[in-house]
């Protein structure tokens, strides 16, 4: 997991360690801001650096559950506050990053249905 400084040295090592995604970066930065003397500003929620879009989705009961309970399993698991949104964005930029090679998404031909992409995907983590 990225750290939530971003000094030169840990930069270097995470990217040796080749466990860091480019996106990765972005929302550890959300998640754990970076800590600076703030000057005192007006009431109200902050402004959020990475400006977001509402849009509405329509999710059964089990499956608000299922990303609440995964959002609150993360948030204790990483000792801070994770939102729905935010697990959504974790998991939509990782399922990318497995899928896609040479700059574009890309499945094998044989992948026709949800089942076969989680066959697909578990043989690709071996």
């Amino acid at each position: 997991m990225a750290k939530k400084t971003n000094s030169p040295s840990t930069k270097n090592s995470d990217l040796d360690r080749g466990d860091i995604y480019p996106w990765l970066r972005l929302l550890e930065l959300e998640v754990h801001p970076v800590e600076h003397p703030v000057p005192k500003r007006s009431k109200g929620r902050p402004p959020n650096p990475f400006p977001r879009k509402p849009i509405h989705v329509t999710l059964t009961d089990d499956e608000l559950s299922t990303l609440d309970e995964l959002a609150t399993a993360l948030s204790e698991g990483l000792n801070t506050r994770l939102h729905r949104g935010h697990v959504i964005a974790f998991l939509a930029f990782y399922l990318r990053s497995r899928l896609q090679k040479g700059g574009r998404i890309g499945l094998p031909q044989s992948v026709i249905s949800l089942s076969d992409l989680a066959r697909y995907l578990d043989r690709s983590k071996d």
